[in-house]
């Protein structure tokens, strides 16, 4: 497991290659330090090996519910992926335990967007630098005939505290552009218009555009602190108020601005409804046309001002961070902790006993399996490769040794 490394990934992006994984104990290997998130795709958690006292980040995905060429594609992705400055990176390692599907990648120590985001959004300066990387990480994918579609608050991990390197992660729903899709798992606030007219288990086509869409999703929570609406379905009131104003001129009939959207400059606002397009065939399929705004002003309303127009009311509290579950600041944690404390409350975490029951998580997680149930047929399938498409260029795919090596690694844990 020593020498884990960014490394260029030889092969067509659009080849998921299948490889036998190495069987692993994870407790038995692993210190698990933290458990950094967690919900329906499995555990992201931070552990640190053992024997090469290596910290890093393991992402275990459910056995019961991951495919296994589901959690082959979303490594192959990580691994090509992850060469841009803005995209998670992802290690040359993966393998299995009784579970789970596990792989590794690096660390963000300040946790996503999610856990940075306040009441009032995280300013314009910040917000910019959060546009202009979080497209250049699309980009890259679009460039490469990907789409995202599942870009998020959650999928955008932090790496300083000012926001000058973010990356984009989680590539378990990228699939090639024009792919035949099922509507599953998308998270109803950021799904664009003509996703949530798809019945649930029906199919549609993967587009750039749904990644433009789900980016001004982002953008707007960034620079409002506040989501524009719950699901842009005509059954919202707030997405029926953008509608009609979308579909104005303001020439024959002035329309009223829906509230949120009086905080952005007109500048802002032009862009916003070019990417938030209701009618996917007129919306932009890249992100090419933000530059021509970063140099604009894209607020148009001070911290206090926007407060004040908010006026904390139960409709707009749906909308804002109070969904979300965001870090206190420091100064705040501490005067609580000292007010519990004085007040003879124990506010000390026992490490230990805290990682004893991440153990017994672990163990409790264990699905037993059945070697005989396996038939050779899936046995040689585990180790085969799967050509999903062939190469635009023709050319033919050249296995990277990374697998033999990360193999060789794990064989010596």
């Amino acid at each position: 497991m020593m020498g884990f490394s960014k490394k260029s990934i030889s092969g067509s992006i659009h080849r998921i290659r299948e490889f036998e994984l190495e069987k692993v104990n994870l407790a038995e290997e692993f210190e698990i330090l933290q458990i950094v998130g967690e919900g329906w795709f499995g555990k992201i958690l931070l552990v640190e090996h053992k024997i090469t006292d290596t910290e890093m980040v393991l992402k275990a995905l459910p056995k019961p519910y991951v495919a296994l060429k589901d959690f082959y594609r979303e490594f192959h992705y990580g691994l090509h992926l992850g060469a841009h400055r803005n995209i998670i990176t992802t290690y040359d390692v993966a393998f299995e335990t009784a579970g789970f599907y596990v792989f590794s990648q690096e660390y963000a120590p300040l946790g996503d967007l999610t856990s940075n985001v306040s009441e009032n959004g995280v300013g314009e300066v910040y917000s910019k630098r959060v546009a202009k990387q979080l497209a250049a990480a699309i980009d890259h994918l679009h460039a490469r005939n990907l789409v995202h579609r599942d870009v998020k608050l959650d999928n955008v991990l932090v790496f300083k505290s000012d926001f000058s390197r973010i990356k984009l992660c989680d590539f378990g729903e990228t699939r090639r552009f024009g792919a035949s899709v099922r509507r599953r798992n998308e998270w109803i606030p950021y799904c664009p218009p003509e996703v949530l007219l798809t019945d649930v288990d029906q199919t549609y086509k993967a587009d750039t555009s749904h990644d433009v869409w789900q980016f001004a999703i982002v953008l707007f929570v960034c620079l409002t602190g506040c989501l524009p609406w719950q699901k842009a379905a005509l059954d919202d009131p707030r997405y029926s108020r953008f509608l009609f104003w979308h579909g104005s001129n303001g020439v024959l009939m002035p329309i009223r601005q829906p509230k949120l959207f009086k905080l952005l400059s007109s500048k802002a606002q032009r862009f916003l409804r070019k990417f938030l397009e209701p009618r996917p065939e007129k919306r932009p399929s890249r992100l090419a046309q933000l530059s021509a705004y970063t140099d604009d002003r894209w607020l148009a309303k001070s911290s206090f001002e926007r407060s004040s127009e908010r006026g904390g009311s139960g409709e707009m509290d749906m909308l804002c961070p109070s969904m979300y579950s965001y870090h206190s600041s420091v100064e705040e944690k501490n005067k609580l902790l000292s007010s519990l404390a004085q007040r003879g409350i124990e506010v000390v975490v026992d490490r230990s006993a805290k990682k004893d029951r991440i153990r017994q998580w672990i163990q409790s997680s264990v699905i037993e399996e059945d070697e005989e149930a396996e038939t050779e047929t899936e046995s040689n399938v585990r180790t085969e490769e799967t050509e999903v498409e062939p190469p635009a260029d023709g050319s033919e795919f050249s296995p990277s040794e990374h697998t033999s090596e990360s193999s060789a690694r794990l064989s010596r844990i």
